[in-house]
């Protein structure tokens, strides 16, 4: 799972291939239908790719950087509208897969300087991955892909305003670095993501530092890391001790 250099050509023919057991099968009436929106998401896909490709001042046709976060954006819902309609069908794993292809679309939407306001799906995938990586090495490059992600929101989803719900996207991204940096051994991961995490949701620092030094003295983690854990423990879980 490198993602270095995305080009949206492989995202597309992923899609494609994933998209037509939803487009044969479909019967209903409404539209978009499941094959409107692969046609789209693929005009979109070798839209922006073009464009990258091109990006000297003398292209007439270059995109315009509100154009691009406008094609981004709907990029996603698209993704999700296709998402959709596998569940609809009960293609629980084409459509998982569907979901997953936000993951490298969204990063190469911060390499392009887009904003990114849906994180929903994105969030999703992220989930997925975090419990079927076990390598260290890999883990920490979901980091620094999650980071870069994270480094490109819209600002009004880490304000966080509406905080009641604890399935909100912007929890479960935060909440899922934090693991990720845990799961890595890595020191300076873990700081970054556990500093993010108390300052931005600070409501959720006890539960997460009570729950991972229980997980460490569970699993064989390297003394490093379980010393690190416990110091984040002792400053934000004051009301309870260490077994």
């Amino acid at each position: 799972m490198k993602f270095d250099t995305i080009s949206l050509l492989p995202i597309s023919e992923a899609l494609h291939e994933l998209s037509q057991p939803v487009c044969e099968v479909w019967e209903g009436n409404d539209e978009p239908s499941p094959d409107l929106v692969l046609k789209a998401l693929i005009q979109l896909f070798s839209l922006l790719e073009n464009n990258s490709q091109d990006p000297s001042p003398q292209n007439n046709e270059r995109l315009s950087n509100d154009e691009i976060n406008e094609l981004g954006e709907y990029g996603l819902t698209l993704l999700e509208e296709m998402t959709a309609f596998a569940e609809d069908l009960g293609m629980s794993e084409i459509a998982n897969s569907i979901e997953d292809l936000a993951f490298p679309f969204s990063i190469w939407l911060a390499r392009n300087n887009v904003e990114l306001k849906n994180i929903t799906p994105v969030v999703n995938a992220l989930s997925r991955k975090l419990e079927k990586i076990n390598d260290p090495q890999m883990l920490k490059q979901l980091f620094s892909y999650t980071t870069e992600i994270i480094e490109c929101l819209n600002p009004v989803i880490i304000q966080d305003s509406e905080n009641t719900d604890p399935m909100r996207p912007w929890r479960v991204l935060v909440v899922n670095r934090a693991l990720l940096a845990a799961r890595s051994h890595d020191l300076e991961l873990m700081k970054n993501a556990f500093d993010l995490l108390t300052e931005q949701l600070p409501e959720e620092a006890e539960s997460f530092f009570e729950e991972s030094v229980e997980q460490m003295h569970l699993a064989q983690y390297p003394e490093p890391v379980k010393e690190l854990m416990q110091q984040y423990f002792l400053m934000h879980c004051t009301s309870h001790t260490l077994h």
